[in-house]
C-alpha cells in the first residue's frame, strides 16, 4: 500500500517510529521540512478513496498517523473534511488513537462537521485527554456544539495553572449562554 511505503519513508526520515513519535516530537515544526510531502499527499488521498469504498481499520490507523504527522499544514485534515463520505468511524479511530496530534486535529473537525456523537466525543477528549492543547481545542469545539455544556466543563479551568488553557476557559465562560 502506498501510504505505509509513505509512512515508513517519513519515519526513517524522522529517525522516528509512530510509538516513538510522541515522545520525541518535541516543539516546532520541524514535520513541515520533510521534502516528500506531496508524495504522501498522494498516499492518503488515495488511503481516503479506499476508506469510501470499504472502512479498513489499517487503512485508516495510517491515515491517523498522516494525520498526526501533518499537524502543522492541515492537508490531511482538509482532505479529510472534504473527500471522506463517511467520516464517523475514522473521527472514532483518530479521537480515541495515541495520537494527540491527531485528537486535537479531530476535536477542530468537529466543531464544524456533523458527525453522530461529536458531543460525546469532545466530552470524551475533555474529560479524560491528558494533553492541554487538545483539551483546549476540544473546549472551543464544545462551545459551538453546546455552548451550555462548554461552559459547564470549561469553569474548572479558568484558575488552571495553563496559561492558555486559562485564556480559553475564560472565553467560553464569559459567553452568554
Amino acid at each position: 500500500m502506498l501510504l505505509e511505503n509513505e509512512l515508513a519513508n517519513f519515519w526513517k526520515w524522522a529517525n522516528m517510529t509512530p510509538d516513538t513519535y510522541n515522545e520525541e516530537r518535541g516543539l516546532g515544526e520541524w514535520e513541515a521540512e520533510y521534502p516528500e510531502w506531496d508524495a504522501l499527499y498522494k498516499a492518503a488521498n488515495e488511503a481516503l478513496e479506499q476508506l469510501n469504498q470499504e472502512f479498513n481499520h489499517d487503512v485508516a490507523q495510517l491515515l491517523v498517523y498522516a494525520l498526526a504527522i501533518d499537524n502543522e499544514a492541515g492537508v490531511v485534515l482538509k482532505s479529510v473534511e472534504e473527500k471522506l463520505k463517511d467520516k464517523l468511524r475514522f473521527v472514532r479511530k483518530a479521537v480515541y488513537s495515541n495520537q494527540p496530534q491527531a485528537r486535537w486535529q479531530m476535536a477542530e473537525l468537529l466543531g464544524h462537521v456533523e458527525v453522530e456523537g461529536r458531543e460525546k466525543m469532545l466530552i470524551h477528549l475533555i474529560n479524560s485527554e491528558p494533553d492541554k492543547y487538545v483539551i483546549r481545542r476540544a473546549l472551543l469545539s464544545l462551545s459551538k456544539v453546546n455552548h451550555t455544556k462548554a461552559v459547564e466543563l470549561a469553569r474548572p479551568y479558568v484558575r488552571d495553572t495553563d496559561p492558555f488553557m486559562k485564556l480559553v476557559a475564560k472565553e467560553i465562560t464569559k459567553k452568554k449562554v
